[in-house]
């Protein structure tokens, strides 16, 4: 039974961190292969998870927490309808309709990342504070561009990913149980307040653990991956026409980018 035990729990391990992964991989697949532009629009834009954090204004966002639940077999991989935010106040912030579906939910066999309905992902995606990621000095800017450029190339702001695998099933605990463990932040619990003190109303009271940690006082087998990622905008010029040649011919590329003929007349 030792064995056996052992064993399982091995395999527990291997399938949360593989799903874990899995989710992480999504999201650089989708930033780095074209094909994925659409999806790609989604999370860049306004109310995307990166894309929040970058627009105009977008400074009093960091610290905020996006958090939602990895369906794979969705045809989509993120809307922000289907998404929480947690400020790092503790409140929720309603943007385009994002409200409490970020949050997995053990009852809704929607939300298990497979159809045996065993192992759910939540992701949070936050960009820190200065305060809790130091950078070098101009670390974030890169090679070849001015540090005063508004140009929104000219940084490499930098977030953190955090996925939780877990397996709802092997715990002996209830739904509600789990459902309230998952509404906590996944880091830096200290800094979000959860509801104002009883005895003293100026004083605010906090979480006191995080996601993962009340996750694992309740005995639900958790995985949980944090990456640091650093987005970074690639400027590549490409030479339409070869005038060496002395033909005036549109490369195939740009044609297909632009969307002409070859002697330049548009499709």
């Amino acid at each position: 039974m030792t064995t056996l035990r052992l064993a399982t729990s091995d395999q527990v391990d291997t399938l949360l961190l593989t799903t874990s992964d899995t989710a992480n991989r999504n999201i650089e697949n989708i930033i780095n292969n074209a094909e994925n532009s659409n999806e790609k629009a989604v999370i860049l834009g306004p109310l995307g998870f990166f894309g929040h954090f970058l627009s105009t204004g977008a400074t009093s966002n960091r610290g905020d927490q996006i958090v939602f639940c990895y369906r794979p077999r969705q045809d989509y991989f993120f809307r922000m309808s289907e998404a929480s935010i947690t400020t790092p106040s503790g409140q929720k912030k309603l943007i385009g309709g994002a409200g409490s579906g970020g949050f997995c939910r053990p009852n809704n066999a929607d939300d298990f990342v497979n159809a045996r309905q065993n192992v759910m992902t939540q992701v949070s995606i936050t960009r820190p504070n200065t305060q809790s990621l130091p950078i070098a000095p101009f670390e974030n800017v890169p090679l070849g561009k001015s540090i005063t450029s508004d140009d929104a190339t000219s940084s490499s702001p930098s977030f953190r990913v955090n996925s939780a695998s877990f397996l709802p099933a092997m715990a002996n605990v209830s739904d509600a149980e789990i459902t309230k463990c998952l509404s906590k932040p996944s880091e830096n619990a200290q800094s979000f307040v959860s509801d104002v003190s009883e005895q003293d109303s100026s004083q605010p009271t906090y979480f006191g653990e995080t996601r993962n940690e009340c996750l694992a006082k309740i005995g639900v087998p958790t995985k949980v991956l944090v990456k640091e990622v650093k987005l970074e905008n690639e400027v590549n010029s490409e030479n339409c026409i070869d005038y060496g040649k002395g033909n005036g011919r549109i490369s195939d590329e740009c044609q297909e980018l632009l969307s002409l003929s070859a002697s330049g007349v548009p499709k």
